[in-house]
């Protein structure tokens, strides 16, 4: 039976970076994940979908110059332990004179969150690791030689929310891919605890769509 009441173990967090170049032939990889990058009537991307939108990659589907997008590479963040992300919006008063109760308008939506981990030496020497975003890694051997200087890394970010993970047949995988920014990272340890980091983030990119892909 589907799971339908989400708890935080049916969750994951991948982060995906998005190709340079856009994809103008062949098929859809089946399950992956695109940016659009030009559109052109409904056959390939549906009615609603513009560009900058992600698309959930279908094999039935082809590319073409007109209908192109960008292919995201994603892999799970697996020093990521909590993600949370808040949707509000504005209360505009806009009551009159002639008015006997307040009145009010909705602004425009306000997305944010927070993305949470612990620090591990695998992940965080990587390069395009999230510390690798603040700073310059570097590796070397036992014998002081550096073998790799990682720069700062400034390409885009997409997070993968996952809210239900699970691929089995007849689940039902929820998840949103958005571009987001990350604006902290955390360094230091204390007696007791583990060695952790948090981050506020902001989607900087389209709207994001919440998927529901049953299995």
């Amino acid at each position: 039976m589907a799971v339908d009441r989400l708890c935080g173990a049916d969750a994951s967090f991948f982060k995906a970076t998005v190709a340079t170049v856009a994809t103008t032939s062949g098929t859809m990889a089946a399950g992956s994940f695109y940016k659009i990058a030009t559109i052109s009537g409904t056959t390939t991307f549906p009615t609603g979908y513009v560009v900058g939108d992600i698309f959930l990659g279908d094999a039935a589907k082809s590319f073409s110059v007109g209908n192109s997008a960008y292919l995201l590479t994603s892999i799970q963040a697996i020093d990521a332990s909590f993600f949370k992300i808040d949707f509000a919006a504005d209360e505009i008063e806009v009551t009159v004179l002639a008015d006997s109760n307040k009145k009010y308008r909705k602004g425009k939506n306000d997305v944010s969150g927070t993305v949470e981990g612990i620090n591990f030496i695998s992940e965080m020497s990587k390069a395009g690791s999230f510390l690798n975003r603040f700073l310059r890694t570097a590796s070397a051997t036992s014998a002081n030689v550096v073998t790799a200087l990682n720069a700062q890394v400034a390409s885009d970010l997409y997070g993968v929310f996952y809210l239900n993970d699970d691929t089995t047949t007849g689940e039902i995988q929820t998840f949103m891919v958005a571009q987001i920014e990350f604006y902290g990272y955390s360094l230091g340890a204390a007696i007791g605890d583990a060695q952790s980091w948090s981050s506020n983030i902001r989607l900087i990119g389209a709207d994001p769509i919440v998927y529901f892909k049953t299995n």
